[in-house]
């Protein structure tokens, strides 16, 4: 049974994102990018080599079109080890 409650989209492309905001402290100068997986109006999900945590608070720089970006606040909603680095799930907040 689906659990998701808006339709995802391939996205396919590199994310470029920083932490605002981390559960454990003042957030380091974290600046990385991550290979987006899939999107949706609520998230998106991107495998990455950098360890975040839930509840982390993101600034996800999202590609809309050829050479822009949408900057998004997300939340680190889940995380699931991979044998080709970490993929996580950001909620969109605002």
């Amino acid at each position: 049974m689906e659990k998701r409650s808006c339709p995802r989209m391939v996205l396919n492309q590199i994310v470029e994102f920083e932490c605002v905001d981390t559960v454990l402290g003042p957030p380091a100068e974290i600046r990385a990018t991550g290979i987006g997986r899939d999107i949706s109006d609520a998230g998106v999900s991107l495998l990455t080599n950098c360890l975040l945590h839930r509840g982390e608070v993101l600034t996800v720089h999202v590609p809309v079109e050829a050479e822009a970006t949408r900057s998004v606040l997300s939340e680190v909603k889940w995380i699931q080890p991979t044998r080709h680095g970490i993929r996580v799930g950001l909620k969109f907040i605002a």
